[in-house]
């Protein structure tokens, strides 16, 4: 029969082998993260080939403000900036202080036994101590053993060497120092990873209010929990994440500046995919046909106004209802408005109507809706609202002062009448719309722009949400008297009715020539400066104070950059998109072309 001692090897020691040996079959944590290869050397360590250098901070400024490690993270360096804090007991770092003051205060009466003069770093220690232990003993502060490290980054040792000697360069203007990690380059890599380890531990003790000095890391970003995400800071590579709606933001308006092809609709179409996914309506004025492929792919509407569509907007109609406030015409509201369409219409730019052509459209608007049987009585507003054919008769049929009827004919008759003086077809009921202009005259889309803005501005009334209304080439329309004072009056009231305007422009000159364009830009809590002209970098400088550097980074940043303003900061953008956005955004021939081909190889 087997021994007791045989079977307790039977059932004990060999289950437990076999279960060692399974074990190491199966992958842990440590496989997945761990590298392939690790190369220590004297001054750099390779982790799969990727090389790195450790530096530890051992000079530090004596006089310092909030943030001024933001130097060194806003540089344009690849480095990793890792913090080490524990916190010391105040009563024995009290005794601590005590028994160097006494050590202090005992060299100080040795010297003036000795008739020498006081060593001044003896008499700043000897403060600094003082001072310090005072804080402690009332609670004021704490003291932290604080270890501070940066990481950089390089495929090359040549080329570690240069980005030390531009950050030990930014050290420097602060009055700082540090030494590398020699020979103990691999526990300083493993001191700056998320796990929090110091295993260096180059320390310095510090009070509270130093290392609030640093903490949290700030820098020129700018980014919040719930927002659309519009690229990468092209300096610190932190993400530009910013929420149009936000509590903190005075409005959602938004004013673009660019050159023809710095990708400006680019930018905007990104914007849109991604508003769409937080819920926020969006809707484009495009007088080009930009965005066509894109509201196709979402499901939008795509409202088009030309003499053949069957869309049409009649800019007579009334609110649906009326709101609230106390003492509201709506008619004498939609009267005023359409004294500024048809000073678009009807003048030249530059030259706004005069005060008795207005006084003339005036009185035949009213005359005009009270032919309709509408009234400044509210329970007649149900009626059908006349169309501008109703406003031509009425110049018409009376003496045609000032030539008004005579001016207003190629809008009513021809083409142009299907596309200005018919009742409405179309309505805002999705949440991507695009009304698209690119049909119609040069001279006309002021008009046009002018009619659709007012149709979304009384949707908007009717039915606040949160929407983004973008107007692109806006400077066509500010151009006009009656249409920029449109603008900047909606600019300034959109925040009451969730709407945030997004004005789109190539002409900085002219959109900033009056008095409205800065209006609207005063407006506008986010200005996005893209690739300039030489020609308009000047105005654009001394419009937004903008620096000698961003003034060199807007005239030779590439296609997708450019200066992102808002809450004060000024941030270098670089718009990144998805493989999916992209197609979608793009507007390269070579590549939409690319995509047509793959489309009948597919099918």
């Amino acid at each position: 029969m087997p021994s007791l001692r045989s079977l307790w090897r039977q059932q004990g020691t060999q289950p437990a082998a076999a279960d060692r040996t399974f074990g190491l079959g199966m992958r842990t944590g440590a496989d997945i993260v761990a590298p392939a290869a690790i190369e220590e050397a004297r001054a750099e360590v390779a982790i799969d080939g990727a090389m790195s250098r450790v530096f530890a901070i051992t000079d530090y400024p004596r006089h310092v403000t909030p943030n001024w490690l933001g130097r060194l993270i806003d540089a344009d360096e690849p480095l990793d900036v890792s913090l080490h804090l524990e916190p010391l007991e105040s009563s024995s770092v009290v005794r601590s202080l005590t028994h160097r003051m006494v050590e202090l205060q005992s060299s100080r009466m040795l010297e003036a036994r000795g008739g020498r003069i006081a060593s001044i770093e003896r008499e700043v220690a000897y403060e600094d101590v003082e001072r310090l232990r005072d804080a402690l003993e009332r609670g004021d502060e704490r003291v932290f053993s604080t270890s501070l490290y940066f990481r950089l980054h390089g495929r090359t040792p040549g080329v570690l060497d240069e980005s030390a000697a531009r950050v030990a360069g930014i050290l420097g203007g602060m009055m700082a120092g540090a030494r590398p990690a020699l020979y103990e380059m691999l526990p300083g890599v493993l001191g700056c990873l998320p796990a929090g380890q110091d295993y260096l531990r180059r320390r310095r003790n510090l009070d509270t209010s130093s290392v609030a000095t640093m903490l949290p890391f700030g820098s020129s970003h700018l980014a919040v929990g719930d927002g659309i995400l519009y690229g990468e800071n092209a300096h610190n590579h932190s993400l530009v994440v910013h929420n149009p709606f936000g509590s903190d933001q005075e409005n959602a308006n938004k004013t673009v500046f660019a050159k023809s092809g710095a990708g400006k609709s680019y930018l905007c179409k990104i914007e849109a995919l991604r508003a769409l996914l937080l819920g926020i309506d969006y809707l484009v004025i495009d007088p080009e046909d930009e965005y066509g492929r894109l509201c196709e792919a979402v499901g939008g509407q795509m409202v088009r106004l030309s003499g053949t569509s069957p869309h049409h907007i009649n800019p007579f109609d009334l609110p649906a209802a009326v709101d609230d406030a106390e003492g509201r015409d709506p008619l004498a509201e939609r009267v005023l408005a359409l004294q500024g369409l048809l000073g678009v219409m009807l003048s030249d730019p530059g030259q706004p109507l005069g005060q008795r052509e207005r006084g003339v459209l005036d009185e035949a608007l009213y005359e005009t809706y009270r032919r309709a049987g509408i009234t400044r009585d509210a329970t007649m507003h149900g009626n059908a609202a006349p169309v501008l054919r109703d406003l031509f008769n009425v110049l018409r049929d009376g003496d045609n002062a000032h030539g008004l009827a005579d001016r207003l004919t190629r809008y009513v008759d021809g083409s142009l009448g299907h596309v200005f003086s018919e009742r409405t077809t179309t309505s805002l009921d999705q949440p991507f719309v695009v009304f698209q202009m690119r049909d119609l005259e040069e001279e006309l889309r002021p008009v046009a722009m002018y009619v659709i803005a007012d149709h979304v501005w009384r949707e908007v009334t009717r039915r606040p949400r949160p929407r983004m209304l973008l107007i692109d080439e806006a400077w066509s329309l500010v151009r006009h008297a009656d249409g920029a004072r449109f603008l900047a009056d909606m600019a300034r009231r959109a925040r009451k009715r969730w709407l945030g305007l997004t004005t789109v422009t190539q002409d900085v000159e002219d959109f900033l020539a009056s008095a409205e364009g800065h209006t609207i830009l005063a407006n506008s809590s986010v200005q996005l400066l893209m690739r300039q002209d030489s020609s308009t970098i000047g105005v654009v400088e001394e419009t937004f104070g903008l620096s000698r550097g961003e003034r060199e980074f807007l005239l030779g940043c590439r296609r997708g950059e450019g200066l992102f303003l808002a809450r004060g900061n000024h941030v270098a953008l670089r718009v990144e998109a998805s493989e999916l956005e992209h197609a979608l955004a793009t507007t390269s021939p070579a590549e939409l072309a690319r995509q047509r081909e793959e489309g009948r190889d597919a099918r």
